[in-house]
């Protein structure tokens, strides 16, 4: 197709916005660790440094059956290139910001699904790693009575950084954790007594493409226990050659980007199951992506 010349300013323009822009993260977080490796150096030896970064978000704390926590985590070394490399990627993809909430239509698919693959190409080369925490919206503790919504929320935020964060990464390390921008939370009060985070600091997720990437997985993660059975009907269609009409356009989009991802893991050996549990789930804590359940961890 012949581009049109009116437009060919604004598309250069666009690229080289989107360039900028992940230049920029890279620059970002290369001035942050060089900071970090000046204070190293004057501590006489004691390491108080953080030797990663975690990036998370929350998807439907207050609302629907199931609710979730999302989190991308690497290594500080890792994570300027790696932003970078997530930034021109959602960039070129024309979605803008990635979000969970717009897998809607065949680009909002194809947007997620070229960043879920490259999560994947990532985890499996060690480079980060993907964790969600997923729970019904009336678990409780021990017997009890189900907490409200913002407590519950500090309390499964405080099983994601203080309990599987630490044993995701090797004993020692310590952490500079960015979640996305929440109102409804007490950040240095949650933070308290996890020892092992040494920063907590809520940013913007449209400035922080892993903080985007949490959202996505968290929103597939819960959409794949909440609408398990749109998903096992749209299969049934599929395979019926059938018309889908019975199901939304939403639904379809999503049922398709479910599938597609089960079957990446599938080829990638990533012990994911979703069939057996009628939801995304991971036994193995030792897998680079695992999708963790609350009512059994």
């Amino acid at each position: 197709m012949r581009e049109n010349a009116a437009l060919r300013p604004a598309c250069a323009l666009a690229r080289v916005r989107r360039r900028t822009r992940a230049r920029g993260l890279a620059i970002w977080y290369a001035v942050v660790m060089s900071d970090e490796h000046e204070q190293q150096a004057s501590d006489d030896g004691e390491r108080v440094a953080f030797t990663h970064f975690a990036f998370t978000d929350e998807t439907q704390y207050n609302v629907g059956p199931v609710r979730g926590l999302g989190m991308v985590s690497a290594p500080a070394g890792e994570v300027a290139a790696l932003a970078a490399e997530l930034g021109a990627l959602s960039g070129s993809s024309g979605v803008g910001e990635l979000k969970w909430e717009k897998v809607r239509s065949a680009k909002g698919r194809y947007a997620a699904e070229q960043a879920l693959r490259w999560a994947l190409e990532r985890a499996c080369e060690g480079r980060l790693r993907v964790d969600t925490l997923t729970w019904g919206a009336d678990v409780a503790r021990h017997d009890q009575q189900p907490l409200p919504h913002r407590a519950r929320l500090e309390h499964m935020y405080r099983r994601l950084l203080g309990e599987i964060l630490p044993r995701c990464w090797p004993a020692g390390s310590r952490f500079a954790v960015h979640p996305d921008e929440q109102g409804a939370l007490r950040w240095q009060m949650l933070a308290r007594g996890l020892t092992q985070i040494v920063a907590l600091e809520p940013r913007r997720s449209v400035a922080e493409p892993l903080i985007q990437l949490a959202d996505l997985f968290v929103g597939l993660a819960a959409f794949s226990r909440q609408a398990y059975a749109t998903y096992d009907r749209w299969l049934a269609l599929t395979h019926a050659h059938a018309a889908q009409t019975e199901l939304s356009a939403s639904d379809r989009v999503r049922c398709r980007l479910l599938d597609d991802f089960f079957l990446e893991c599938k080829l990638r050996g990533l012990g994911v199951s979703l069939r057996t549990n009628a939801g995304l789930r991971t036994y193995d804590a030792a897998r680079p992506v695992c999708f963790w359940w609350a009512e059994t961890h």
